[in-house]
């Protein structure tokens, strides 16, 4: 007897009512079952008792504000891939959202193509191996341990905690190591993108989050080179 997968659910949380009711009817155009909430409370409660495949989530919201939701989902280890809506031109949002978790963001007002391409990669699950090579996730350099499973990177006296998406990303650059990564790659495999010619800065940004906290770590502000038009490399021998 043949099993039919049901399609991905996706949770919407969104204030703004047009802009609600349009994701609803965009998604389910697409096949994909919606639920819609439009504050931060109702957000966490049905998170909580039902699974998503994905959840759309707006900064601005009463109640509790989506950084806050987002924060509490990760505490309660809810591993659930965010696509965080923000306002153009709110760096700061984006810095925190990513930090907190957030898989991807998305600044207001969007088209709806660029939306959808975002929302069906995540809904994809990214591969953790490649091709000819084996995913790093375990690895000691110098008196510092990469326990990237763990999204830890720890030594003597000290830790620094990594985001499943940071853990990812530097798992896949240590992986195919010495070579440079492009972006678009890192998009297909990391992000999980059908392709890599989605117009995003999200690889960027997180590059730019996971340096600022390998800071931290003895040697870690050297790890992730960059060459311009060819990407990112992880830069241990």
């Amino acid at each position: 007897m043949s099993v039919v997968s049901e399609p991905a659910r996706i949770l919407v949380v969104e204030d703004e009512e047009p802009i609600r009711e349009g994701l609803v009817s965009l998604f389910e155009g697409q096949g994909l079952p919606v639920v819609a909430v439009d504050d931060g409370p109702s957000a966490l409660a049905r998170a909580s008792r039902e699974r998503f495949a994905l959840i759309v989530l707006d900064w601005m919201l009463p109640g509790i504000s989506g950084l806050e939701v987002l924060r509490r989902l990760r505490e309660r280890g809810d591993p659930t891939p965010v696509l965080v809506l923000t306002a153009r031109g709110a760096e700061d949002d984006v810095v925190a959202g990513l930090e907190a978790g957030a898989d991807d963001y998305v600044t207001k007002p969007f088209g709806v193509r660029e939306l959808l391409a975002r929302a069906k990669g995540l809904l994809r699950r990214p591969r953790v191996e490649v091709e000819g090579a084996t995913r790093v996730a375990q690895r000691r350099i110098g008196e510092v341990e990469l326990d990237l499973d763990a999204h830890e990177v720890r030594w003597a006296g000290g830790c620094v905690r990594l985001t499943t998406r940071e853990s990812d990303l530097l798992a896949h650059l240590a992986t195919h190591a010495p070579r440079f990564v492009p972006r678009e790659e890192l998009l297909v495999e990391v992000w999980g993108y059908r392709d890599g010619s989605v117009r995003t800065r999200t690889v960027d940004v997180h590059v730019q989050q996971l340096r600022a906290k390998l800071r931290a770590v003895p040697g870690g502000d050297a790890w992730i080179g960059t060459a311009r038009g060819r990407g990112y490399r992880f830069e241990v021998a």
